[in-house]
């Protein structure tokens, strides 16, 4: 287990807020959507009002420079806001239009002016889904990808599809001007139900990567108490022209999450969870990278997590349970991880990052028979597995977090990430109860971690600095009831090497900050 430390104030980053502002109940931050030399770019929606958008800029201090409201269209034209993105150093808006009458859904997009923010006045048809003898329900959705050196963008979409039908994709690749590079139309050999990309990795050169699950018979992940699926990795390349298939099945292992990512080299590294019992729960980490032109697994490997690993920030009272039940024989594994990230490392290795994730339903009856229904969301630990150069899993760790709120769907919850030269940046909300001093742990139960629960009294923002190694110190950002916010981690956005941007709202109020890394 790595070392750990805990300290109260933290001098390794700088934090730089802009001034506080009115928070309207109608609007929602949607999105940190760019940046460039000093100002960043953003956009809301508004659930009430003549225009549905709001583009703002921020200065270098955070300060606001400008807010436009964003009407789409006129009112018969229906346009509906679908994304807004950076593309080498372009933002660009997406929104859709679609007409029932002729059964089209059409996309389109426009370039925004980083001086006025408004979209451009050309619109560019860059899609369009025929629903003809189908409802609006069936009308296919738009999916985007940035490539990674952020120059491309992928648009994707499902066609319409009827029952029992083999599932049909329809890709575009553009550039920044909206320059359509290349376009396929798929159909696969799978029924509709069976097939489901899971992850996407587009290159410089605008070749693209799906890795997708593929079912057996009827989409169960487990049938008859076995797996249900396999991971299969498809290649489309020479401006989709070329095609290929890499089915990744590893005999023994049931791989519960996977990621995939290409290396500089061309092999296509992938790294997830497996289980010994099913979809659950977790049992320990893999690696695996293929070279792009045999399809043959080059190197792999396998790390169970062991008991130590399994009951790191449990309480001491969990942490003997677990171990008898271990010492009985019976099967114990991390349960309801979820596969956040696969990051590729400068020296050829790679880091995985999962967190455990889950909701709990709670339906109660009242004396009058009125039913209420409660949903508690919980985001707790984080997982970080660290492979070398030589594909080898060379150490996992643990971050401990609670985090648990009820009927909001985990707004304030999860966590933001920030790399750094040779350290990982995971900056959260928590408990001030687990920071570690005398005072505040004063009566504390042995291994006890305190939820955050959304209470301004009793919350810190912290950063856990995770360094090559997997040595972990634990340090407050701000105090919550000081700062009068909580951050929204979700929506936080690596802008360059060295800062970060976020964002942090109370009732009524709302902020956005930049943290520098030291």
């Amino acid at each position: 287990m790595a070392e750990t430390q805990a300290q109260m104030t933290t001098t390794k980053v700088a934090l730089t807020w802009g001034e506080e502002q009115v928070l309207s109940r109608k609007t929602v931050l949607d999105d940190i959507i760019g940046s460039d030399d000093g100002c960043t770019y953003i956009i809301k929606h508004t659930r009430k009002g003549k225009a549905p958008l709001i583009i703002e800029k921020y200065g270098n201090d955070m300060s606001l420079k400008k807010s436009v409201p964003i009407m789409l269209g006129e009112k018969e034209e229906k346009r509906v806001y679908q994304h807004a993105t950076q593309i080498d150093g372009a933002l660009i808006l997406f929104s859709s239009v679609l007409d029932n009458k002729s059964k089209v859904n059409s996309l389109y997009a426009q370039t925004i002016n980083k001086e006025t923010l408004y979209p451009s006045s050309k619109l560019t048809k860059i899609g369009a889904i025929e629903f003809d003898g189908k409802s609006k329900r069936n009308s296919g959705s738009f999916t985007y990808t940035i490539s990674n050196d952020e120059k491309r963008i992928l648009i994707y979409y499902n066609l319409p599809y009827e029952k029992d039908e083999n599932e049909k994709f329809f890709y575009h690749i553009f550039d920044k001007d909206l320059n359509l590079l290349w376009e396929k139309n798929v159909t696969l050999p799978y029924e509709n139900d069976l097939f489901v990309v899971v992850d996407y990795d587009i290159q410089e050169n605008g070749d693209l990567y799906l890795l997708s699950k593929i079912f057996k018979e009827k989409a169960k992940e487990r049938r008859k108490g076995k797996p249900n699926y396999h991971y299969q990795i498809l290649a489309y390349t020479d401006k989709g022209e070329s095609k290929k298939e890499y089915p990744v099945v590893l005999e023994g292992k049931f791989l519960t999450d996977m990621k995939i990512a290409i290396n500089q080299e061309g092999d296509i590294i992938c790294g997830g969870f497996y289980s010994d019992n099913g979809t659950m729960s977790i049992n320990g980490s893999y690696f695996l990278k293929i070279d792009e032109s045999t399809k043959s697994i080059v190197s792999k490997s396998f790390k169970e997590f062991g008991i130590d690993f399994i009951t790191q920030n449990m309480t001491d009272k969990n942490k003997k349970k677990t171990k008898k039940r271990e010492e009985k024989g019976k099967d114990v594994e991390l349960y309801q991880y979820d596969l956040d990230d696969i990051v590729l490392k400068d020296d050829g290795g790679a880091v995985l990052v999962g967190e455990q994730y889950y909701v709990r339903v709670v339906t109660t009856t009242d004396t009058q028979g009125n039913i209420r229904t409660t949903y508690h969301y919980y985001y707790n630990d984080i997982i970080v597995i660290s492979i070398d150069p030589d594909g080898q899993i060379e150490w996992t760790e643990k971050i401990a977090k609670r985090q648990h709120t009820i009927n909001d769907g985990g707004f304030f919850s999860s966590y933001a990430l920030a790399i750094f030269e040779d350290k990982m940046n995971f900056i959260f909300n928590d408990n001030a109860k687990n920071l570690a001093t005398s005072k505040m742990t004063k009566g504390k139960a042995k291994g006890v971690i305190y939820d955050f629960t959304k209470r301004f009294k009793s919350s810190v923002a912290v950063l856990v600095q995770l360094d090559s190694d997997g040595r972990q110190v634990k340090e407050a950002l701000f105090n919550a009831k000081d700062a009068e916010l909580l951050i929204r981690p979700k929506v936080a956005e690596q802008i360059s090497d060295q800062e970060m941007v976020i964002y942090g709202q109370k009732r009524k109020t709302e902020r956005f900050g930049k943290i520098t890394f030291k």
